[in-house]
């Protein structure tokens, strides 16, 4: 349970809390430190941007498009137009980084021997030569002029394409302006330079290929044309008027005459019946054909005189009479003459549909004979019909070849041939330097080293500890020592006692170690005790502090909150107050220190932790004025310190110090019964105590088991002392 007080505490526990206020102090303490170096940061860069050489970047821009149609009037399909995708503009950039153009560019604008781009062309420094004498560094003397020139330039050259674009922006950074626009502009135009001679020499390709492509074309298309006249003629499909063969234009006449006999037919058999039928009825006048013969018209107009001489001469004669019977004998052979014509010109009609009849039925023959000729022809004509497809394919292929052949040759004939880019924008001399920046690289230089003197002193008051939880004096004064600052007791001489107790306490341990003297009663009363070689230290986790006022009063109160306060610089510390009457923590109380806590208000505490009617949350309460946090006693003024080993397991776990504020020896022996299970008894007075009564209590406390005991008190007339038992 008790673990021996280790003041040399490690950082690694300590809390990450910060104290602005002395933070803030100690940047002010430690400014010079912030100040010289940005002042010196300043000097140089200063001087820096005043000697340095400018250098100047000049920019040029080229956009990449399709040039394939740039012929007036020329219509190329949308399908068939490529496209630039980030592949392509990817492949155009290192295209326009490539050696190639600019070893070009090199030998146009003279780099060689310019010393800004040729090393062999200014003197090789000392430092240098040590490292080409070690085989660091290369001797630019051994390698050729374009290959040094070329790795210079590169790293002056830059070509990138912006974003979602095809535009390709290259710079070139130079001491002399002049020569940064000339070498863009220059690469610029030998990148289409190049892009033109590819198209070229790409078209100079294809007129050799197609040349070859075209001849062998040509070849196959006439044995495929001499194939097929000569299956035409061997299988007898030679063609006629509308690009019909013989036997079909045969068939399609046949079927011609067909149609003209069968309708011959139907109109003489019509004529024929309807002639017949006329008869029957009596009605020869109405028969058209009958009407238009000019014997049956003469012999009617015979009739008809006849018949008017009988109607006159019946006037007077009687019809008895030879006159009216000639004449009526006459009526009727005329009448047995036309019935006679009539006969004739029907049995002709009938005659004539026979006649178209047997027509039809010949026609119909030879249209069935030529039938099977068309049908044998059109077996012919498919093996025909494929050796006309392959010539038309040859002939297609022929003349697209021949069509791809005069675009080649008008390419490569053409004395501009356009590249699939375009300058958009042309270098000029920059009249401001790229580098450097000079109120840019002034102010941002002197800025950022402001900021890194700044966080390196920040970081060292974090890492030594003072700038967390660093409360001083003049903020953790309690209300009865404030009007007093010179009274005010700091922990920082203590924790310095402290420190050396257990160094010297680490090497008397040592030297026991090495020489273990004869052990005595008295000898076990006197010997310090430090913790084993390479265990942790007592300060920082869990540290147990038992503190006993000499006497109960507000003053020796304010002590202790003060020694308490001032342990927030060391670490996380918890005070608990196991003084049933709770003048411990009087100062706590009040409302400007406890945050606004009525001093009469009784909170919950340590009792109602140990009967569960409290959790660890709702009894730990926050000092308003610092990191300390504290425990009253609670409700309950029933308490057995056999029970606080349980909540002071669980605290160690959090707090690096655990302080309890026990009740005074003349009111308790209470901190007599726990001071053997404390890491340091601290024992609180002021300079009305007397120092008999101090040493007499001490002496107590350590026949009790104390490990160590620290008399602290409020003026300089009570001396702070740490002394040891084991």
């Amino acid at each position: 349970m008790n673990q021996p007080f280790d003041p040399d505490v490690a950082s690694d526990d300590r809390t990450s809390e910060l104290d602005l206020r002395a933070l803030w102090q100690a940047i002010q303490r430690k400014r010079r430190w912030i100040f010289w170096p940005t002042l010196l940061a300043f000097v140089g860069i200063g001087l820096f941007v005043m000697l340095v050489k400018p250098t100047y970047t000049a920019e040029s821009q080229v956009l990449l498009e399709n040039q394939e149609s740039y012929l007036p009037n020329s219509v190329q399909p949308v399908g068939n137009a490529p496209t630039l995708d980030l592949e392509t503009v990817g492949s155009q950039v290192q295209l326009v980084k490539s050696r190639d153009i600019a070893r070009k560019v090199i030998e146009k604008v003279h780099l060689i021997g310019n010393p800004e781009f040729d090393p062999a062309a200014k003197p090789i420094g000392p430092f240098s030569r040590v490292l080409m004498l070690f085989g660091l560094v290369r001797d630019p003397t051994t390698i050729a002029p374009e290959d040094r020139v070329t790795d210079v330039f590169e790293r002056h050259l830059t070509v990138f394409s912006p974003t979602k674009t095809h535009v390709l922006t290259i710079q070139f950074s130079a001491h002399s302006p002049d020569l940064a626009a000339r070498v863009a502009n220059e690469i610029v135009a030998l990148y289409l330079r190049t892009q033109s001679n590819a198209k070229r020499e790409r078209a100079k390709e294809a007129v050799g290929t197609l040349a070859t492509q075209i001849s062998d074309l040509r070849s196959k298309l006439t044995t495929a044309a001499d194939n097929v006249e000569r299956y035409r003629a061997s299988s007898g499909l030679l063609s006629s008027t509308n690009n019909m063969t013989i036997s079909g234009q045969q068939l399609s006449d046949l079927n011609g005459e067909l149609s003209k006999a069968r309708t011959a037919q139907a109109d003489a058999q019509a004529k024929a019946t309807l002639v017949r039928e006329m008869i029957r009825q009596g009605r020869l006048s109405d028969i058209a054909d009958v009407a238009n013969n000019d014997l049956v018209r003469r012999i009617s107009e015979q009739a008809v005189t006849a018949k008017a001489q009988l109607a006159f001469e019946s006037r007077t004669l009687l019809p008895g009479h030879p006159r009216i019977k000639e004449l009526r004998a006459r009526i009727a052979d005329l009448d047995q003459q036309l019935h006679s014509a009539v006969s004739k010109t029907a049995r002709s009609l009938e005659n004539n549909a026979r006649i178209a009849a047997a027509r039809v039925s010949n026609i119909e023959t030879a249209l069935n004979q030529q039938k099977g000729t068309v049908v044998r022809a059109n077996a012919d004509q498919v093996h025909l019909r494929e050796l006309e497809r392959v010539a038309q394919a040859l002939r297609s292929e022929l003349d697209a070849s021949m069509a791809k052949y005069q675009d080649a040759t008008a390419r490569e004939d053409s004395p501009a041939m356009p590249a699939d880019a375009r300058m958009i924008t042309r270098a000029v001399a920059p009249d401001q330097p790229s580098f450097p920046k000079k109120v840019p690289m002034v102010v941002f230089g002197t800025l950022a080293a402001f900021i890194l003197s700044l966080a390196v002193v920040i970081s060292s008051e974090l890492l030594t500890g003072p700038a967390t939880g660093d409360y001083n004096a003049p903020v953790a004064q309690p209300r009865a020592l404030a009007d007093d600052p010179e009274n005010w007791p700091s922990s920082a001489p203590l924790l310095d006692r402290l420190r050396d107790f257990r160094r010297a306490a680490a090497d008397m341990h040592r030297k026991l170690t090495q020489n273990p003297p004869p052990v005595s009663p008295r000898d076990e009363v006197t010997l310090p005790t430090v913790k084993p070689a390479g265990e942790e230290a007592a300060i920082g986790r869990g540290a147990r502090i038992i503190a006993i006022s000499l006497e109960e009063s507000g003053a020796t109160a304010d002590v202790l909150i003060a020694f308490a306060r001032n342990l927030t610089r060391e670490g996380r510390p918890i005070i608990i107050d196991i003084d049933a009457h709770g003048n411990q923590l009087a100062a706590l109380k009040s409302s400007d220190m406890a945050g606004g806590v009525n001093i009469s208000e009784r909170r919950v505490g340590l009792t109602d932790l140990l009967n569960g009617n409290a959790s660890f949350a709702e009894v730990i309460h926050r000092d308003a004025i610092s990191r300390l946090h504290f425990i009253n006693f609670g409700a309950s003024e029933d308490f057995d310190s056999a029970d606080l080993d349980l909540v002071l397991d669980a605290l160690a776990e959090t707090y690096d110090f655990i302080l309890l504020a026990a009740p005074a020896l003349a009111a308790s022996d209470l901190a007599k019964s726990l001071a053997s299970h404390a890491d340091l008894v601290v024992l609180v007075g002021t300079g009305k105590t007397a120092t008999e009564k101090c040493n007499k209590t001490r002496h107590e406390l350590m026949l009790a088991g104390a490990h160590e005991v620290v008399v602290i008190g409020a003026m300089g007339n009570l001396e702070t002392a740490v002394l040891s038992v084991a």
